[in-house]
């Protein structure tokens, strides 16, 4: 079965319920034109679904129960924690290697900062990138990049 003829099935459920906008409904009636075994799977789906609608509700001996959402336990969480920190410590302590004295000097550590604008400096930024005043683009070549 092709890609093309997955979607369509799956499109013939949502044409029963009226949620296809009207450019999906063409092209899904355009495909049940050609394809012949997607037209029958819709037939029998409609058949289906029509007669499952038209029959009378079944009362049901008990009633059906629906769980929670489960909850997770403290416990757990806290394992789950300690051994994220577990791995990234070990992690950690594999990137170091030591110098030939057997200790790490400065040297061998890198450390890149960056520091973020806040929304305040970020704000007076654009103030006054808008009170520039706009100078026309020319069309010559020189600007294009």
């Amino acid at each position: 079965m092709s890609v093309n003829c997955s979607r369509v099935r799956a499109q013939v459920s949502l044409r029963l319920d009226d949620e296809l906008s009207q450019l999906e409904r063409r092209m899904l009636s355009a495909h049940l034109e050609r394809c012949d075994r997607c037209s029958i799977y819709a037939e029998e789906v409609e058949e289906f679904t029509l007669a499952l609608r038209a029959a009378p509700p079944v009362p049901l001996d008990r009633p059906i129960a629906v769980q929670g959402p489960r909850r997770v336990s403290i416990p757990r969480m806290q394992a789950g924690v300690a051994a994220v920190i577990a791995v990234a410590a070990l992690g950690l302590a594999s990137q170091m290697t030591p110098s030939s004295s057997g200790e790490a000097s400065l040297s061998e550590w890198s450390v890149t900062v960056t520091r973020f604008p806040t929304s305040a400096e970020t704000e007076r930024e654009l103030a006054l990138f808008q009170r520039l005043p706009k100078q026309p683009r020319s069309v010559g070549s020189s600007n294009l990049l």
